[in-house]
């Protein structure tokens, strides 16, 4: 079932099916995908693991479509965590999830080159 402003969560599901590297935000390091299921992503590289859910990628989605965030990967991830910082979700500590919500949206089209 589709959620409205959400993305294609089966387009989602097949274009990660396969696990593909991803482009991180900066360098020519990548990410790969390790797990897709109904409910989020999981990415890692040699030294750490974490994942980014549905819902998390279908906020971004909607303060992206409302231009509250700029439209490039690296200004995304720090609107994101400027936006979980003080937003209604305040979240405190580092964390990777908004830039790896960055790098997903950019890879699925969603955000423009740097």
């Amino acid at each position: 079932m589709s959620r409205p402003g959400a993305l294609d969560w089966e387009r989602v599901r097949a274009r990660y099916a396969d696990r593909p590297s991803l482009a991180s935000l900066a360098g020519s390091s990548r990410v790969q995908v390790l797990e897709v299921d109904d409910e989020r992503i999981c990415l890692g590289q040699r030294l750490w693991r974490d994942c980014v859910s549905r819902d998390d990628l279908d906020a971004a989605l909607v303060l992206l479509r409302e231009g509250r965030l700029a439209g490039g990967p690296m200004a995304v991830a720090e609107g994101l965590r400027a936006y979980y910082a003080s937003g209604p979700r305040v979240e405190t500590g580092c964390t990777r999830g908004p830039n790896l919500v960055a790098v997903v949206l950019a890879d699925l089209g969603y955000l423009t080159p740097p």
